[in-house]
């Protein structure tokens, strides 16, 4: 017996929700297996400030904001802040000044993110290092770019 044009119509639209049930599930499957590898835990990283049109006596930036690392959610755990406190903010081109430091996280981390000023008073206007998030993937760099410069988060360890 022959195949008709509806009966073969059915079986490709039938071929078609397999695989994209299977290309769903697959897609599920490895965003939660992604998400189970990075639950939380102490987080060991570093951060530095970037900020290339800094032009004061030491060339260095005075940055000011927050660096957090967050879930999907509203959960989030600092892992730099500072206020902005005008000629009296700090020069920091590198969280720790040396080495590493750590924080615990109580919940699943699937973003890392910094939203960090660079206080010009007296200069000009200050300027914007980062805003933003970067998706996080596990231990690695993560730099997250402003207008004016960036901020790179080194997370070396979780766990």
């Amino acid at each position: 017996m022959r195949p008709t044009s509806m009966g073969r119509l059915a079986a490709v639209a039938s071929t078609g929700l397999l695989l994209a049930g299977v290309v769903s599930a697959g897609s599920a499957h490895a965003q939660s297996a992604a998400q189970a590898r990075y639950p939380g835990g102490l987080v060991t990283y570093s951060i530095e400030f970037s900020n290339p049109q800094e032009k004061d006596d030491n060339n260095l930036p005075e940055p000011y904001g927050r660096v957090f690392v967050k879930d999907f959610g509203a959960r989030q755990t600092t892992l730099w802040e500072h206020p902005d406190l005008d000629i009296n903010t700090p020069t920091v081109p590198r969280y720790p000044e040396a080495g590493v430091t750590h924080r615990f996280a109580d919940h699943l981390i699937t973003e890392v993110c910094a939203y960090v000023g660079e206080d010009d008073t007296g200069y000009n206007a200050d300027d914007i290092l980062a805003q933003g998030c970067e998706l996080f993937h596990g231990p690695g760099a993560y730099t997250i770019p402003g207008p004016d410069g960036e901020v790179t988060v080194t997370v070396h360890h979780i766990g």
